[in-house]
């Protein structure tokens, strides 16, 4: 195991560890938060009970998201949910190349 100094055989070591979404959550919320972990510096924390996942902001000055746990993208739902990550400071949809 490394010690994260440099020239260790583990150079990612210093950033944070974030829990990866998996079954908890519906595919749509999925893909987006696997886009701001991988892309923009989010990380995701699973709820130590019965509680709601908490996606946290790059900026940690921003307060965790609540993330839902039905994954029903349809109706107004899903689009407040975006809405409330672009305006803790997350990109969503990605840009086109």
């Amino acid at each position: 195991m490394g010690t994260g100094r440099q020239g260790d055989d583990h150079p990612d070591e210093d950033r944070e560890e974030t829990d990866r979404p998996g079954r908890e959550i519906g595919n749509d919320h999925r893909r987006v938060i696997e886009y701001l972990i991988d892309n923009e510096g989010w990380t995701y924390k699973l709820p130590k009970g019965g509680g709601y996942p908490r996606l946290c902001p790059a900026d940690r000055n921003q307060p965790a998201i609540r993330v839902p746990k039905t994954g029903n993208t349809r109706g107004r739902a899903f689009s407040n949910w975006i809405a409330e990550v672009r305006r803790k400071g997350g990109h969503w949809p990605p840009e086109r190349k």
